[in-house]
């Protein structure tokens, strides 16, 4: 009898420490997918605020017609961020789509900026500003997305690669994830800022 309460006793921990485990890393993994699609959802938000900016300003920049159409245009096929279910992709692709968006939107709200600056009746448009200002909160609200998403791999990773997770880990299907690294144009937040003229 004693020969199998020994062995019983060690499955039993075993089960226990796997089970235990197993609900850190389930945890720790859906706080970093709840974060990755909070900044997916924002960078939608930031594209989707884009095509009525560049409308806006089509009616006061006729000679910039041409460039802000091609920008619309470029969108038209695209499949919007909101509609990409990130169990569905890797977090490297998801990752990747995310920042070809913010970078895409850094290029044209740069042209919009240099569009406006050439328009002071643009700028002084009620829906031109109240667009502006809620790109610029969207803007704060992706910075904010970043950090929150680098904080939760942070804790994935550590969950993931201390002792005695990172014995089990790998065998539970769960490895380390890779940090979210925005391109330098989307790094630095583009200026919407009008009150100065």
């Amino acid at each position: 009898m004693k020969k199998l309460l020994i062995p019983a006793i060690l499955v039993i921990g075993l089960i226990i420490l796997m089970g235990s485990n197993y609900n850190r890393f389930m945890g720790a993994d859906q706080r970093v997918q709840e974060q990755m699609g909070q900044l997916q959802n924002e960078v939608q938000r930031q594209s989707d605020l884009i095509p009525n900016l560049v409308n806006t300003v089509k009616g006061y920049a006729t000679h910039e017609h041409d460039t802000l159409t091609d920008y619309a245009a470029a969108r038209s096929g695209e499949t919007p961020l909101n509609r990409i279910d990130p169990r569905s992709v890797s977090d490297e692709a998801l990752q990747k789509k995310i920042l070809d968006a913010q970078t895409r939107n850094a290029q044209e709200i740069k042209a919009i900026t240099a569009v406006a600056e050439q328009s002071p009746q643009l700028q002084a448009n009620q829906n031109f500003s109240s667009l502006m200002v809620q790109l610029e909160g969207t803007q704060n609200r992706i910075t904010v997305g970043r950090q929150r998403l680098q904080q939760a791999i942070l804790s994935y990773n550590q969950t993931v690669m201390h002792f005695p997770g990172n014995l089990l880990a790998g065998v539970m299907g769960y490895h380390q994830r890779v940090y979210y690294e925005a391109s330098p144009a989307a790094q630095t937040p583009p200026v919407v800022d009008f009150s100065k003229h």
